[in-house]
């Protein structure tokens, strides 16, 4: 949602509502969108954004919000954490939509944490293979090895994708015509 409002050099709730919904994050966010309008509340309590009232063009006032310094600083973490944190897909989908607002060399750094994670989960789930716990049961036994694959095949994926980013794919936060925007005009006389 930060993201949104940031990408957008400012947002009302129904675009914020309407571009995550274009996005599809309703599935791979498990955003609810009456929440949206409630997050952008809290942000604005919590100093992430700015709010700016309007006038609607046909009916009542209409709130603008815009991401602060802070609120920058928040999405840029949150989309580090995203990277490296394995086990959580939510967080991966999130930091994936959100990843050209890393400089290209963050985001190899991240992914690059994430490959070295999985690499060791891997291996510490081979010794435990070696020398299996006998009161384990079977089906739990399973549940390991659709993690294990799903592991190899992520980290498949986030080798690929340092590659890319390494070779110049997508445009980052440090590169010209970056879809990062500037500061909130409002800031900028504080």
């Amino acid at each position: 949602m930060l993201g949104v409002v940031h990408l957008s050099g400012g947002a009302h709730g129904y675009q914020v509502r309407s571009e995550l919904q274009s996005w599809g994050a309703e599935i791979w966010a498990n955003i609810k969108p009456g929440s949206i309008y409630h997050a952008l509340k809290k942000a604005a309590a919590d100093g992430l954004l700015t709010e700016h009232t309007e006038p609607g063009s046909s009916g009542p006032e209409r709130v603008l919000y815009r991401v602060t310094a802070r609120g920058r600083e928040e999405i840029v973490e949150l989309v580090r954490e995203g990277l490296r944190r394995t086990h959580d897909p939510t967080m991966l989908d999130a930091a994936i939509a959100m990843l050209p607002m890393l400089t290209r060399a963050d985001a190899i750094a991240r992914l690059d944490e994430r490959v070295a994670r999985l690499e060791a989960e891997l291996a510490g789930q081979a010794q435990g293979w070696e020398n299996p716990n006998p009161d384990l049961p079977e089906h739990v036994r399973e549940q390991a090895e659709l993690w294990a694959g799903r592991a190899r095949t992520e980290l498949e994926w986030a080798r690929k994708l340092s590659t890319r980013l390494s070779e110049g794919a997508y445009t980052m936060a440090d590169d010209p015509g970056s879809w990062r925007t500037g500061l909130d005009p409002l800031e900028k006389t504080r």
